[in-house]
């Protein structure tokens, strides 16, 4: 069965902690990561904003763009050439309003590596979400982007991971 309309609104809702674009900083956000099994970011904003607080994620996942246009300015974030941080590198296609398998089968490959790893996805990662929370150990810590508002910061527990699912079981695979 399809996500329907009430699916699309859950999945507009933050799914843990809103922190507004006006009380993000490099302490606030910190102050969250303590005790964090693996920290994930999701989005080129969110991916840029930790690593200009000298916090690299263990895993970050970005498209190149930001809600949807190319972002010239995050290239950097691609490219490495922001800080010193070097991280494995992995590529994956994901049409969007999906999940592709390959994209499910590097997301997996990425979480068995110690180092930090950086998936460069052809198409949108948003939906990708739902397959991270899924998929982490408990007690990581993922983080994205809420349009226009702020930056959500979501402790992964056994509901976040059920409702992810649950969320998932309708979301088209390809």
């Amino acid at each position: 069965m399809p996500l329907t309309q009430d699916d699309i609104l859950i999945l507009k809702q933050p799914f843990g902690t809103l922190i507004l674009d006006r009380e993000i900083t490099k302490e606030r956000i910190t102050s969250f990561l303590k005790d964090a099994k693996k920290v994930v970011s999701i989005g080129d904003a969110t991916t840029y904003t930790l690593i200009s607080f000298d916090i690299t994620p263990d895993l970050s996942i970005i498209d190149g763009k930001e809600r949807r246009s190319k972002n010239n300015i995050k290239r950097c974030i691609i490219d490495d050439n922001y800080n010193q941080c070097r991280v494995i590198k992995f590529r994956c296609r994901n049409r969007a309003g999906t999940i592709s398998r390959d994209a499910l089968s590097v997301l997996h490959d990425a979480l068995r590596i110690s180092e930090p790893v950086r998936i460069i996805v052809e198409g949108e990662e948003d939906m990708l979400a739902l397959a991270i929370f899924a998929i982490v150990p408990d007690d990581s810590l993922v983080l994205y982007g809420q349009p226009l508002e702020g930056m959500v910061i979501v402790k992964i527990d056994n509901k976040v991971r059920e409702k992810a699912k649950d969320l998932m079981s309708r979301v088209e695979f390809e």
